[in-house]
């Protein structure tokens, strides 16, 4: 892959996880579909298990959209490595929401797998980041 062509596809991954996080602060989770591999994995923080699946992944987005009222959401530049028809982005994001009646202020950080399918780049693998 030339640097040219990896420097275009960071620039499209990019858009793509800019593309994630708007739609789920938009609060239409269902619209991620397009964005993820049906056989996504998600590796939640801690000793929570794993979630499988387009639908469970998408439902884990409409959960914490449907509980809490996102005040800011601020993310940080994404790190991206591409090797041939896969991508790893690591970014990091501020974020301040309210639950349950308590007002939360975190950090965190994510790590995105990506895989070129025929359709385009898409999210095979979500690791979230304490």
């Amino acid at each position: 892959m030339s640097e040219d062509t990896i420097t275009q596809t960071a620039h499209h991954i990019r858009d793509l996880i800019d593309g994630i996080n708007r739609t789920w602060l938009q609060g239409d989770p269902a619209e991620l579909v397009d964005f993820f591999h049906p056989d996504v994995v998600i590796q939640p923080p801690g000793d929570t298990p794993r979630v499988y699946g387009i639908g469970p992944c998408i439902e884990s987005y409409a959960a914490f959209v449907r509980d809490a009222r996102v005040r800011q959401f601020t993310p940080g530049d994404a790190e991206i490595d591409i090797f041939g028809d896969t991508a790893v982005a690591t970014y990091r994001y501020e974020v301040v929401y309210e639950m349950g009646g308590s007002e939360f202020d975190e950090t965190g950080g994510e790590l995105l797998v990506f895989l070129r399918q025929d359709s385009g780049w898409l999210v095979a693998w979500r690791t979230m980041l304490t």
